[in-house]
């Protein structure tokens, strides 16, 4: 037998605890061991009957004795020449008879030693590769969450850490944390505060401050559970950032009180020319008739309103609602620059096509097409003075096609990019809100935009025009 059993558990595991302290390495989780190990795996250690591997020196004293003994007594017995040789050879058979017998019997069991001890190891084995897959598993969950986790000891130390916590805490990546206390690393008092309620009652505790990480100030919620699975009782710290609810919330806000702004103008308006209108209609029908046109146009834009938060809906509610499928994009051009020839016209502004000489076939939805290039044009016109340019044009990129809406018109400033595709937002906050448009249009060709797998990008600088540029995929 070449290896024993406790060198084949040794040879098994140690390989396995070098490549778990890599794992919990890489993945940027550092884990101290707790107080109190818990319950027991359930297979608790016993000592090995080596009995069977140890040499048989007692075998062998006794099979030389018998032999000696054997002979002084044929002697004794006057047993001289030939038959002091047959007693010697006899002698020697039976001891050597014996001797073979037990050691048969001593290799067998030995052999059922060595497969009992080997079964052992072998569960101990596939035991801590469970363990060690479960934990490798356990820490790669930890390093890539977003939230911040830390375990704090009843003493408020450190046995885990994530790389958010440091992060979302202004932490360095390289300091050591494990075994110090938390009020030395984290000087915020009411998180320092909210650790110490939770330590001395049962009730978890939640706070929101706002951490300063170098220039930049960071609003984080932070809550403190007692985990009672472990003795004594542990605590347990969710750091969450809340800069992008925060964002969400500010965005909800003004959308609502833009809303009920867009709404609440036509709806004065409507409301004060009808008043007009039951003034005037007997003393001045002509000034009457005017009102009314106004109220209904006043109505229409309502109703515009209401038709394009329906379409961004539509947009918001992903592919479910589209009939995806090979169109021809240059009819669908087409057939939007028939709608905005004649206000190009009235503007005098000049909207051309860049034809092109091969056909421009996309995967995406005919309607959505359409409300993405009216949409476009509509934005173009409505930012281009008289004399200006409006070109649509299509070129092929990488597995798709890109539709470019150019104008020449006021442009738009690098911060502003990003937010001219919220609702109701406007760049110029002194321009008239009612310029011919709802607010929502480029919402709604971003969104709809994202349904049919592709992207919108927009180059502009102040004074030098806009290009939108939509990449949809192209038809196999």
């Amino acid at each position: 037998m070449s290896e024993s059993p406790q060198n084949s558990i040794a040879n098994s595991i140690a390989p396995l605890s070098e490549s778990r302290m890599d794992t919990l390495s890489a993945t940027n989780v550092a884990i101290a061991p707790l107080g109190d190990p818990g319950p027991t795996l359930g297979m608790p250690p016993r000592s090995i009957d080596t009995t069977a591997f140890q040499p048989r020196r007692r075998a062998t004293v006794i099979g030389l004795l018998s032999i000696v003994i054997a002979i002084w007594l044929a002697t004794f017995l006057g047993v001289t020449g030939m038959g002091m040789v047959v007693v010697a050879f006899a002698i020697c058979f039976l001891v050597g008879t014996v001797a073979t017998i037990h050691s048969m019997l001593r290799w067998e069991n030995a052999h059922n030693a060595y497969e009992k001890e080997r079964a052992a190891a072998e569960k101990w084995n596939t035991r801590f590769v469970k363990l060690h897959s479960e934990s490798t598993r356990t820490a790669s969950v930890l390093s890539h969450m977003t939230d911040g986790i830390l375990m704090l000891s009843p003493a408020t130390e450190i046995v885990l850490i994530n790389r958010a916590a440091r992060y979302l805490l202004a932490l360095p990546d390289d300091g050591v944390y494990l075994g110090r206390k938390f009020a030395e690393l984290v000087r915020v008092p009411e998180i320092v505060e909210a650790v110490r309620r939770a330590r001395s009652s049962d009730v978890d505790q939640n706070v929101s401050v706002e951490i300063v990480d170098g220039s930049i100030v960071r609003p984080v919620t932070v809550r403190v559970d007692r985990v009672q699975d472990t003795r004594p009782p542990h605590l347990l710290l969710v750091v969450r950032d809340e800069t992008e609810a925060q964002r969400v919330d500010a965005i909800r806000r003004e959308f609502v009180a833009n809303v009920s702004h867009e709404l609440k103008t036509p709806l004065a308006a409507i409301k004060g020319y009808a008043e007009t209108v039951e003034l005037a209609i007997e003393d001045d029908p002509d000034a009457a008739k005017h009102f009314v046109r106004q109220i209904d146009d006043q109505c229409q834009r309502l109703e515009d309103l209401i038709a394009d938060m329906m379409r961004l809906a539509r947009a918001q509610s992903g592919k479910g609602t589209m009939q995806v499928q090979s169109i021809d994009l240059q009819q669908v051009i087409d057939q939007a620059m028939a709608s905005f020839l004649p206000v190009a016209a009235a503007k005098q502004i000049a909207l051309t096509v860049d034809q092109q000489v091969e056909k421009v076939y996309v995967m995406a939805d005919k309607d959505a097409a359409l409300a993405i290039t009216q949409n476009l044009i509509s934005n173009a016109l409505r930012h281009t003075e008289a004399g200006g340019h409006v070109v649509v044009s299509c070129r092929r990129e990488s597995t798709g096609w890109i539709m470019a809406v150019r104008d020449d018109g006021v442009g738009i400033a690098p911060e502003f990019q990003e937010r001219i595709f919220e609702r109701f937002y406007r760049v110029d906050r002194t321009r008239k809100m009612h310029d011919g448009g709802t607010g929502i249009g480029l919402s709604i060709v971003k969104n709809l935009t994202r349904a049919l797998s592709g992207t919108i990008q927009v180059i502009s600088s102040p004074g030098e025009g806009a290009t939108f540029e939509v990449w949809l995929p192209g038809a196999k």
